[in-house]
């Protein structure tokens, strides 16, 4: 693989784990969810993947219907589902899907906690939510993508390498112990398209850098 492939992946990788963050942190604006309507009626190929066909098919559905309607109902689901404000939530921590006592501020959290300080990294204040957050763990994974492309940008060939060393060992010990386990809740709860989609490319997504990493590790080091 040559560079610009390999650095147009890792921007592709940065891409998408910064969209599944946004996704997660709040619900749609009126911005975000116009955008994502307008990109799935424009896209001129087939969906891939059964998360994709669920997201893309919800999202062009809403040309006929109203858009403000559309958000406030998402609004209404994210509550439902992320913040406590139904009889069923699913909560998007790490610490409740690997501690005992399913309880947040958890081990995970301190780990993960300690990756962030290990960058450099200092929470943003106006999100209030515990580091083991989905969003925030998706976050961070997004910010070591665009650290290895800046590297192999520099032609740091060693540095990049250890990012995405880093990358891999993130994803082994946080990303992948908990978040299929937690999309296959979120997909079985919500009642909306829009998320369970989202539930689905979001497994199906990790699922690819199981692969992913270890192959880039390895196109580096051969």
């Amino acid at each position: 693989m040559s560079y610009p492939d390999l650095e147009n992946l890792l921007s592709t990788r940065a891409a998408t784990f910064t969209f599944l963050s946004r996704v997660y942190r709040e619900e749609p604006t009126d911005e975000f969810l116009g955008a994502l309507v307008a990109n799935a009626i424009s896209a001129q190929v087939d969906d891939a993947g059964e998360g994709n066909r669920i997201f893309n098919a919800f999202l062009r559905n809403l040309q006929a219907v109203d858009l403000e309607k559309a958000r406030l109902d998402l609004a209404s689901e994210y509550a439902a589902l992320f913040l406590n404000a139904s009889r069923h939530p699913v909560f998007p921590f790490e610490s409740v899907y690997t501690s005992a006592e399913g309880l947040v501020m958890q081990r995970a959290r301190d780990e993960v906690l300690h990756e962030y300080h290990r960058a450099g990294l200092a929470r943003a204040e106006i999100f209030k939510e515990p580091e083991d957050h989905i969003a925030i763990e998706f976050e961070f994974m997004a910010f070591l993508c665009r650290q290895s492309l800046q590297a192999l940008e520099s032609k740091d060939q060693s540095a990049a390498l250890e990012s995405l060393r880093w990358q891999k060992d993130f994803c082994d010990k946080h990303l992948l112990v908990w978040i299929p386990r937690f999309c296959q809740d979120l997909a079985k709860t919500t009642r909306s398209d829009f998320y369970k989609g989202i539930a689905l490319i979001t497994a199906e997504y990790l699922e690819t850098e199981r692969e992913t990493l270890p192959a880039l590790i390895a196109e580096l080091t051969g």
